[in-house]
């Protein structure tokens, strides 16, 4: 039947076939960066594997409203970091253990950055996000705003906390001098 929609070797098939295979590229090119970002939200490569999962399901799904490579990357972004602030905003059940587990090897880290990862965990989760997306994804505090939907204020306030809270600590641990 010629011009059936969904009939086989239709034009809406095919799309769907390009736009699966754009999709695949995209994530076989950008997924290192993604997968760092999404470590550093976390806090944890495993959390971080599972965060970028659900995300690009997300994207996959948003992926025919996608114009650009580089909209396809701030969006799956900005989604990751929405993600894991709504996951945090609901209550978590933590179980208390006698003695903490040795914590895994997760590559070359040198104490500094084993250190800075430390006080990242120590941050509230807002916080946390909004530090990541300016010093590592090096956003404009107007494009923090945008991608966490907050007025730029709030941003500014947010991300001068966090600092307030990680020279403090660092300072606390002998680390710098105020």
């Amino acid at each position: 039947m010629d011009g059936v929609p969904g009939g086989e070797g239709s034009g809406e098939q095919r799309r769907g076939r390009d736009q699966d295979e754009e999709f695949m590229r995209f994530v076989q090119e950008r997924q290192a960066a993604l997968r760092r970002t999404a470590y550093l939200v976390t806090g944890s490569w495993t959390d971080g594997d599972d965060l970028l999962q659900e995300s690009l399901t997300k994207v996959y799904l948003a992926w025919p409203r996608i114009e650009s490579p580089a909209a396809a990357f701030s969006y799956t972004r900005t989604t990751m970091v929405r993600t894991w602030l709504n996951q945090h905003r609901r209550v978590l059940k933590e179980v208390a253990v006698e003695t903490l587990p040795e914590a895994g090897a997760d590559g070359p880290d040198t104490a500094l950055a084993v250190s800075l990862r430390d006080l990242l965990d120590e941050l509230p989760p807002a916080h946390r996000a909004v530090v990541v997306l300016r010093f590592y994804e090096d956003l404009t505090v107007p494009q923090i705003a945008t991608a966490l939907q907050l007025r730029e204020g709030t941003v500014k306030s947010q991300l001068s906390r966090a600092l307030a809270s990680l020279r403090g600590r660092l300072a606390e641990d002998g680390e710098v001098a105020t």
